[in-house]
């Protein structure tokens, strides 16, 4: 009897909705750690050996999705490690407030750079205009200003660090730490990406 009522316990905390530890609404692609996705803000971690190049596309209005193996990076030569912002909260006047925190990881685990982008240093992509509906006014040619409320796409920002590698910097597997922060809803995750230095 001990057995039953103990096993039922069990099963009752388990189920119970106070006890789980991880949020609802918190989620990653496939259980990868270079993407996450909370509330509607997501965060995209990329590492790119040609880091003009992949701003470059990044900012052309024709985007096309690419799929890219992870770079094995090269001494003396400037790499990139990048977060794709999408979907953060704006504030009243229509602005993100958003920061991306990057560590980098020797292979030993000690930390090799640090650095910090803020608002103002993301490139932001402009959103398109909203789809003109039947009866609408249409637009002005030289376009308007999207106040809040207006239908758009999410916007999307791009949060780039630089750092190369020396001829002192052990070989092996680096990790890359992304802290993505949504000040305007209060929302904070981390990403997490590795490379190998030979």
């Amino acid at each position: 009897m001990k057995l039953v009522t103990t096993t039922l316990f069990l099963i009752i905390i388990a189920a119970s909705p106070a006890f789980p530890f991880w949020e609802q609404n918190d989620k990653a692609a496939g259980g990868e750690t270079n993407y996450k996705e909370v509330d509607g803000f997501s965060g995209y971690l990329t590492l790119e050996d040609e880091p003009r190049e992949e701003v470059q596309r990044w900012l052309d209005p024709v985007e096309i999705a690419t799929l890219r193996a992870m770079p094995t990076m090269k001494r003396g030569k400037t790499m990139g490690a990048f977060v794709e912002l999408r979907g953060c909260k704006q504030n009243a006047r229509g602005v993100c407030n958003v920061r991306v925190d990057y560590t980098i990881y020797k292979p030993d685990g000690s930390v090799f750079d640090t650095g910090a982008v803020r608002q103002r240093e993301i490139l932001w992509k402009k959103r398109a205009p909203p789809t003109p509906r039947r009866g609408y006014p249409k637009l002005r040619k030289q376009g308007r200003r999207m106040g809040v409320g207006t239908v758009s796409s999410p916007p999307k920002g791009l949060a780039a660090m630089h750092f190369r590698l020396g001829k002192d910097d052990p070989v092996g597997e680096y990790k890359v730490k992304a802290k993505v922060t949504d000040f305007n809803a209060d929302v904070s995750f981390e990403l997490e990406r590795d490379f190998d230095l030979k």
